[in-house]
């Protein structure tokens, strides 16, 4: 990164704390629901079915509340956006855990994944008005959302063994409260970056103007890849711990230890991935994470035991690694006018299509077993990575090594990343 003065480096690294932080509290909020989803059967006499509709509107709020929550940071200033995320969050948390009934309970998840889904895409254009090597920084912000995967399952099946699902909903609100209390004492800027929106108040969220985002080739690459990383991704999430018991005849405490290590790999290399794709280009560290994730996936549903699932779980780990590359991407292709709304947009986009896997690839084990649709994962992936070596090759004789892949899809970038055809202006 550039030289630059202690304040203004003590002002950053603050901003990048503070939104880490933020960021393992409205996951840890709505990864708190899924392990006490057997209570709830039993305190409302519900089915899966049911729970499941609550738990698919939450996701679906939350893909839809990205680009609203962009344009009004872009509006109001996303340090603004992150507190009302931050107490929307809290007080959904706290209302779920007093919900009387299912129909409140089904309300209040609603309002908790609009409280989430108004948090990533503003703290993320805050971060990049910032820092210079957007993939590095992306990569440690996202590590507060794989913290959160972590601890929620241990905290829920702690706190609701010994108080009950209720005070372990709770918890998410409490954690919730205290990150906002930080934002509040400790968030506001010394040094403020110069402003990166547009006096107007930036791109509104017309279907027109979401449509335009969206449809420039940079962009739109950008959010296919991302709605592959994110169909594998929600899909490994949902089904990884019983397909390794299923699939692979692991007792249930080893599929969970796996299912841990899977947490700390992918964890641990979002620094690492967005470090690389800053270094080395977005568009060869993807692919070659994607290549890793087709072999581990294959392997998956090739192999049989612990020793075929050690690795592969390893490298599907590794391949789940590809939110900074691809994210810093999308973030690469915008005006800095328009990267509330525009990478509201991408969000939106394959958050939504990702949202599928775990319906399609569990459709296809109903019908054709854990191995075809586990293998179907493989594919996807092996496509994206092949389609991302072709553009390399392509682009190679049109751009400078490491900038980028294929001259339609990747646009010309400055040193920190922007695309000055969009009007980008530095720090």
């Amino acid at each position: 990164m550039s030289r630059f003065s202690g304040g203004r480096w003590n002002e950053r690294y603050a901003a990048l704390s503070v939104c880490v932080g933020s960021y393992f509290a409205v996951r840890l909020a709505q990864l708190l629901v899924s392990p006490v989803v057997p209570s709830l059967r039993e305190a409302f006499g519900v089915s899966r079915g049911a729970v499941g509709a609550i738990l698919t509107g939450m996701w679906l709020v939350y893909a839809c509340s990205q680009a609203p929550s962009g344009a009004a940071g872009d509006r109001y200033g996303p340090r603004r956006v992150v507190l009302v995320a931050l107490g929307c969050t809290a007080v959904a948390a706290l209302a779920l855990a007093a919900a009387p009934s299912l129909l409140t309970f089904g309300a209040f998840a609603l309002l908790l994944g609009m409280g989430a889904g108004l948090y990533y895409t503003p703290s993320t254009a805050l971060l990049a008005a910032r820092f210079e090597d957007v993939g590095r920084v992306i990569g440690v912000h996202r590590v507060g959302s794989q913290a959160a995967g972590l601890v929620a399952p241990a905290l829920a099946a702690l706190l609701g063994a010994r108080f009950g699902w209720r005070v372990a909903l709770g918890s998410g609100a409490i954690v919730a409260v205290v990150v906002l209390g930080a934002v509040l004492v400790g968030g506001r800027s010394r040094s403020r970056p110069r402003p990166t929106t547009r006096t107007d108040g930036g791109a509104a969220v017309r279907p027109r103007t979401l449509v335009g985002v969206l449809s420039r080739p940079a962009v739109a690459f950008s959010t296919i890849l991302a709605a592959v990383g994110e169909f594998a991704a929600l899909t490994t999430v949902s089904f990884l711990p019983t397909f390794l018991v299923d699939h692979h005849g692991l007792p249930l405490p080893t599929a969970g230890a796996l299912f841990g290590a899977y947490f700390v790999v992918v964890a641990s290399l979002q620094p690492v991935s967005g470090w690389f794709s800053d270094r080395f280009g977005r568009d060869a560290v993807t692919a070659a994470l994607f290549a890793a994730g087709a072999v581990g996936y294959a392997t998956l549903a090739l192999g049989s035991g612990l020793a075929a699932a050690v690795p592969a779980v390893a490298l599907v780990g590794i391949a789940m690694a590809w939110g900074p590359p691809v994210q810093s991407r999308a973030v690469d292709a915008l005006a800095d006018a328009e990267r509330g709304v525009g990478f509201g947009a991408v969000r939106t986009g394959y958050i939504l299509v990702g949202a599928l896997g775990p319906v399609v690839v569990g459709t296809l084990a109903d019908g054709a077993g854990w191995g075809v649709g586990f293998g179907l994962l493989a594919g996807v992936l092996t496509l994206a990575a092949v389609a991302l070596v072709g553009a390399q090759l392509v682009g190679r004789g049109r751009r400078p090594l490491g900038s980028g892949a294929f001259g339609l899809f990747t646009p010309s970038q400055d040193g920190r990343g922007g695309d000055r055809r969009h009007g980008n202006v530095d720090d």
